[in-house]
């Protein structure tokens, strides 16, 4: 249950790390972040203080200590999450947003690490910051990461990227009709290129990157929307893309996600998830 527990935590909570993130900047770090504060905005609209997430086997049987629970300020300023398996130990999550609805803050602890995320925006709404700390038992110093989005009129165009406040590289992306098609990271003189395409309704269906091993543009991430926008499936690749994940998505009629269900490549249940707010 390796698998679905941290797909609860990356697909469905939002919690961003940049720090350890290779590539894929603005879909890992802008666009995450977006459909996190669409999530809260709805849970904030229907008055959700509490999400209880259940997780299952294969077989359908509930998963062996598996917990996992947001709990949300009577303010909907914070988000508390705690999570515990016996695959991960346990980890509490503190998520922060502002008045508008934002994600400012999320700080992920557990017995071994921290790992903390700031967001800052700019007056129209828009990330122009995000910054990293990150440690753990091996290194007690700690890695410090800020990564600046630099915008042209409604287009992202630079993100220059510091590591303990040293500048270590520089992302560029071009645009079409407000879309980032793609991004170009260059370190060391090797570039790594990332690509975005969209639907008729702007809506992101494929992340791609090109491998220069293989070559060709390989898939990292596919999404399916219905008539409102909702996400209900998406497919992960494993480096390579010769084996992948489909998720499948299921929502009430709040608009909030209801289930999940995961499927290998020879398309056998590996597990679910399921979904109570409160």
């Amino acid at each position: 249950m390796r698998l679905i527990y941290f797909g609860v935590l990356q697909l469905t909570v939002g919690i961003l790390f940049s720090v350890n993130a290779s590539a894929q900047y603005y879909y890992k770090e802008i666009w995450n972040s977006q459909q996190l504060n669409k999530e809260f905005a709805i849970l904030k609209s229907e008055k959700i203080r509490n999400v209880s997430v259940k997780s299952f086997e294969s077989d359908g049987q509930p998963s062996e200590d598996f917990f996992c629970e947001k709990r949300i300020d009577k303010n909907f300023g914070q988000i508390q999450m705690l999570s515990k398996s016996n695959v991960t130990g346990q980890s509490l999550i503190n998520s922060y947003f502002n008045p508008s609805g934002l994600i400012i803050k999320t700080v992920d602890s557990t017995e071994h690490s921290f790992n903390q995320t700031e967001y800052f925006y700019d007056e129209t709404g828009r990330i122009n910051m995000i910054r990293t700390y990150t440690k753990d038992d091996a290194d007690a110093a700690g890695i410090g990461e800020t990564h600046r989005y630099i915008y042209s009129g409604a287009n992202l165009v630079k993100m220059e990227r510091e590591k303990n406040n040293t500048p270590f590289s520089t992302v560029t992306f071009t645009n079409d009709k407000g879309n980032v098609m793609d991004e170009t990271e260059v370190i060391k003189g090797v570039p790594k290129k990332y690509f975005y395409y969209y639907d008729e309704k702007n809506e992101l269906t494929d992340v791609v990157h090109y491998n220069e091993r293989a070559k060709r543009l390989l898939p990292d991430y596919m999404y399916e929307y219905d008539q409102q926008g909702q996400v209900t499936k998406l497919i992960t690749t494993e480096e390579g893309g010769s084996y992948y994940f489909t998720w499948l998505y299921t929502y009430n009629d709040k608009r909030l996600r209801q289930s999940e269900k995961c499927f290998a490549k020879d398309r056998r249940v590996l597990g679910s998830v399921e979904y109570v707010y409160r």
